[in-house]
């Protein structure tokens, strides 16, 4: 389901895996490109930076762009910023038993031109994006975990 709140965007799923094993994939920006639409490719930097690169929009080139990590681990939440546009994304993460509830958030903030550009057509991408990126999610906690279980 999609709330779509002004300018900010709400998606939510029930992951069949432990908190640990969620959190582990979501907060490690080297596991994205196996789940993060239109994610080509990650460079981790330092003080919680990283560049992304990826197609923008979908449909345009290529590009790199530097976004930070601030994971809030005993809450189990992570929040991704683009220094560049403001557009950021939220993962909250709550046990459900021994599954996970997910809560995704998405919007802009806009930092430049470019994020202003982004907050315009953010209607038309951000509901599919966040549909993308929530049934990728579970393909990826699951090849983590069998990556984990055959070391």
């Amino acid at each position: 389901m999609i709330d779509a709140v002004a300018d900010l965007y709400r998606r939510h799923a029930l992951i069949e895996a432990s908190i640990e094993d969620v959190w582990s994939v979501v907060c490690d920006p080297q596991t994205h490109p196996g789940w993060w639409p239109e994610l080509n490719g990650v460079e981790v930097g330092e003080h919680g930076e990283y560049t992304r690169s990826a197609r923008r929009f979908g449909f345009l080139d290529v590009v790199d762009s530097v976004w930070t990590v601030e994971p809030i681990e005993h809450l189990r939440e992570v929040n991704f910023r683009c220094i560049a546009t403001g557009t950021y994304t939220r993962f909250a993460l709550t046990p459900a038993q021994d599954d996970t509830f997910v809560q995704l958030e998405s919007g802009v903030v806009p930092t430049s031109l470019q994020g202003r550009v982004t907050k315009v057509i953010s209607p038309v991408l951000f509901p599919r994006w966040l549909r993308e990126l929530l049934d990728g999610l579970p393909n990826a906690v699951a090849r983590a975990q069998q990556r984990d279980s055959s070391t």
